[in-house]
């Protein structure tokens, strides 16, 4: 099964329509294209993908970047806070000797 490639300039050409006021049903029936990747296409264009430029793809990176950055900020908040909770409770609860109190089920001979 062969898929067909449409040009940029075609899938702006529907977007601006989209833009109009068009119904992406009536798009799809008009150009022959599902309303699915209609919908793709507006997603792209949405985040930036759908414009070659190096300035939109250089924006689309830094959007990503910045959801990253936010991303380390909170697991790096959440990694304190556990280390912060394990420390309580290891202080609340110590953790018993190994030393000798306890008695090994090995040990034992009967």
């Amino acid at each position: 099964m062969s898929y067909k490639r449409y040009t940029k300039d075609f899938k702006q050409k529907v977007l601006r329509e989209i833009g109009t006021g068009e119904s992406v049903a009536s798009l799809a029936r008009r150009y022959a294209v599902s309303r699915q990747l209609i919908y793709e296409w507006i997603e792209k264009q949405r985040d930036g993908a759908l414009n070659d430029s190096a300035g939109a793809r250089e924006a689309q990176l830094n959007r990503q970047v910045g959801e990253l950055e936010r991303k380390v900020g909170q697991l790096t908040m959440e990694n304190e806070f556990l280390k912060k909770t394990l420390q309580r409770l290891e202080q609340r609860y110590p953790r018993p000797e190994e030393g000798g109190q306890r008695s090994s089920p090995r040990s034992k001979k009967g």
